[in-house]
């Protein structure tokens, strides 16, 4: 079976001053690294390793569909603008970044995460609600026939919540 590739690279910006890297994979699929999503999530990545490897901790197991895994693909960077062309690298797709915010949210809304996670609970906050709005104004935008800045957008809405 041959290993995906990441053939388009991006810096996404959801968060101002929080670069991540993000990738569209040669089967269309939007990734980000898992470096990437630690700091979106602003989590230790030796954390998000090891979530990754051992599973979703106790904490969050409530607030995940059942059956759901962390998913990850070591992929091939071949994007030329990546300054990690040529290199493997780990990420996740965005329904598992989703799930991470969603579950992080909801722990946090259920008073479940641990001191150390309250930060990452409140982070989550913030980018759903941020999310939303930027989804809204957006779409309408978009039906208006203009064509929106989507990560100008929700920087505004972080911006505002932070």
């Amino acid at each position: 079976m041959e290993k995906l590739k990441a053939v388009n690279y991006g810096k996404v910006e959801l968060i101002p001053g929080i670069i991540c890297d993000g990738y569209v994979l040669d089967n269309g699929t939007a990734v980000m690294s898992l470096r990437g999503i630690a700091r979106l999530l602003d989590m230790d990545h030796a954390a998000l390793v090891r979530v990754v490897t051992n599973g979703f901790p106790k904490t969050l197991k409530p607030f995940i569909d059942k059956g759901l895994s962390v998913v990850t693909n070591s992929v091939k960077v071949v994007a030329n603008n990546s300054p990690h062309k040529g290199r493997y690298i780990v990420v996740c797709t965005t329904e598992t970044i989703e799930t991470f915010i969603s579950a992080y949210a909801l722990a946090l809304a259920k008073r479940k995460l641990r001191q150390n996670q309250l930060h990452i609970g409140e982070r989550c906050i913030v980018l759903l609600k941020a999310l939303v709005r930027t989804i809204l104004e957006t779409s309408i935008q978009q039906a208006c026939g203009l064509t929106p800045n989507i990560q100008q957008t929700v920087q505004e809405q972080c911006i505002i919540l932070m």
